[in-house]
C-alpha cells in the first residue's frame, strides 16, 4: 500500500513539475575541430536558462557518446526580424563523452563556452527555435590520447518549444 502512494505521490509531482516549465526538444547537428561531426538531441527548459544535449559520433575506428549540459548566462535579442526575435546567446557548460572502438576505451570531461544566434518563430501554440553556435571547449581526456585538448565545435539545430 505504501509503495503505490509513493508511486502515484511521484507520479504527480513529474506531471505538476512539467506542466509548470514551458520546455523545448530538438535536434542539432554539425562537427569540429578535432573530431568530426556528430547529432544530438537537445532539451531546454524555458523557465530557467538551462541547455542539455545527448550526442553521438561514429567514427572509422571509434564510436563517442556523450552529455553537455550548459547555462545561459546571455539570451538578448538583437531585431524583431517580422517573423519572430532574432536573438544571440553567450552561456557556459561541461559536457562529458565516451570513446569506444578499436583498441580505444576513453572518458572526455570538457568545460564549454556556447555562443551562437537563435530566434524564436512562433507557429500557432509552440514556438520554433532553429540556431546556430559555436562552441570552444578545453578539456581533458581520460585512459586515451594527449591528457588536455582543447576543441571547436560548430552545430546547427532546431527545437520545438511547447
Amino acid at each position: 500500500m505504501n509503495k503505490k502512494i509513493l508511486i502515484i505521490a511521484a507520479l504527480l509531482m513529474v506531471v505538476c513539475i512539467g506542466g509548470a516549465f514551458a520546455w523545448a526538444i530538438g535536434i542539432q547537428g554539425g562537427g569540429g575541430y578535432p573530431a568530426g561531426g556528430g547529432a544530438a538531441v537537445t532539451f531546454k527548459l524555458d523557465s530557467l536558462p538551462l541547455v542539455f544535449a545527448a550526442d553521438a559520433a561514429i567514427y572509422s575506428n571509434a564510436f563517442m557518446i556523450g552529455l553537455t549540459g550548459d547555462y545561459w548566462f546571455l539570451n538578448d535579442t538583437l531585431v524583431d526580424t517580422g517573423i519572430g526575435p532574432l536573438g544571440w546567446f553567450l552561456g557556459a557548460g561541461a559536457g562529458v563523452g565516451l570513446w569506444l572502438g578499436d583498441d580505444i576505451f576513453g572518458i572526455q570531461l570538457a568545460a564549454r563556452l556556447p555562443i551562437g544566434l537563435n530566434m524564436m518563430i512562433p507557429v500557432g501554440s509552440i514556438e520554433i527555435e532553429p540556431y546556430i553556435q559555436v562552441v570552444p571547449t578545453l578539456g581533458a581526456n581520460l585512459m586515451y590520447g594527449d591528457i588536455f585538448h582543447f576543441g571547436v565545435a560548430g552545430n546547427l539545430g532546431l527545437r520545438f518549444h511547447f
